[in-house]
């Protein structure tokens, strides 16, 4: 061999099949080869073979928890994951996905570039046994409260699946409205499970795509870039513009601006938030919503006169005990 190309050789080596036949080969073959460039060219087959190596332990370890499942008799090992908590703006959308095995290249997708998302996107969607999609919108996240709104989107992605799964790899969050499923909630879960990190992706592939719709709608607001997340460039909107239909109204820099807004001004608009509740549990989260977002821009009189109606409130409904 030592009287051929280096580049040819090495066509001859990629030739031999897998990483390790192909190293093995051009050991043997460059053996006794003096030339300054045949160890060069093995060391490059050395480092392929290592990284390859990395990524076959990487892949194990992201399939860790999915094999445990299986060794316990579960067939359809779900991983359930979530995007758009944190959002002003716009869904939170969930997604489910079953994978028959650990997918190369998946990861959180926090980690990754649009540009891959949206690779592993369709590589997630044609690999996968079974995928679903689930959100909840504005209105129900304003209803019931995100984190719940957060579970009810997951709960509708799990429901979405083709194939039942008999078990639920989740990001952090117990569903407990599906507690008849056997659950493993992880924290970090996008970064330990595989099944959980290609939920995300879809998830968040998903929810920006919504977002980038709803630009063409509300174009002043720059969903398009910011994808409804509280940026300095979201917020100077919001204060300029004032809230749209899909705004989450119970988040404090949101709620802020439709105080300033309001027509009689930032303690008139906590007033009635306050007389609104129509019940224990909508007076106690109003409650909160005054003291995270509104004491900053009421005087000492307006912050007493706003406390002394909340335990009013709370005295008419029976419940004296805590104060805003």
């Amino acid at each position: 061999m030592s009287n051929l190309p280096l580049s040819e050789i090495e066509a001859k080596a990629l030739a031999q099949g897998s990483t390790l036949q192909s190293l093995a080969w051009v050991r043997q073959s460059l053996a006794q080869d003096t030339r300054s460039g045949a160890q060069k060219l093995i060391l490059k087959f050395e480092k392929r073979a290592a990284q390859e190596e990395k990524q076959q332990q990487k892949l194990e370890t992201l399939w860790r928890y999915e094999s445990e499942a299986a060794l316990k008799g579960f067939k359809a090992v779900a991983g359930v994951d979530e995007a758009g908590r944190g959002p002003l703006a716009g869904p939170v959308v969930a997604a489910a996905v079953i994978l028959p095995a650990a997918l190369k290249g998946v990861d959180d997708s926090k980690k990754l570039t649009p540009e891959k998302r949206d690779e592993l996107f369709e590589l997630v969607q044609k690999n996968a046994i079974s995928f679903g999609v689930g959100q909840a919108s504005v209105q129900e996240i304003d209803t019931i409260n995100i984190y719940r709104a957060s579970q009810l989107a997951m709960q509708r992605a799990i429901e979405a699946l083709h194939v039942k799964a008999d078990f639920l790899l989740t990001d952090a969050m117990p569903l407990p409205a599906l507690s008849k499923i056997p659950q493993k909630p992880l924290i970090h879960g996008d970064a330990l499970s595989s099944s959980i990190a290609a939920a995300s992706i879809l998830a968040k592939v998903t929810r920006d795509r919504m977002m980038e719709k709803m630009h063409i709608q509300y174009p002043q607001y720059g969903f398009d870039g910011h994808k409804g997340y509280g940026t300095e460039i979201h917020v100077k909107a919001l204060q300029e513009h004032g809230a749209c239909p899909e705004h989450r109204l119970t988040f404090a820099p949101v709620m802020e601006v439709l105080a300033q807004k309001s027509s009689g001004g930032p303690f008139r608009f906590w007033s009635e938030k306050l007389k609104s509740a129509k019940n224990l549990n909508e007076l106690n989260q109003a409650g909160q919503q005054v003291k995270r977002a509104a004491l900053g821009m009421l005087n000492e009189d307006e912050v007493e006169l706003l406390r002394e109606l909340f335990r009013d409130k709370r005295a008419s409904y029976g419940d004296a005990s805590s104060e805003m």
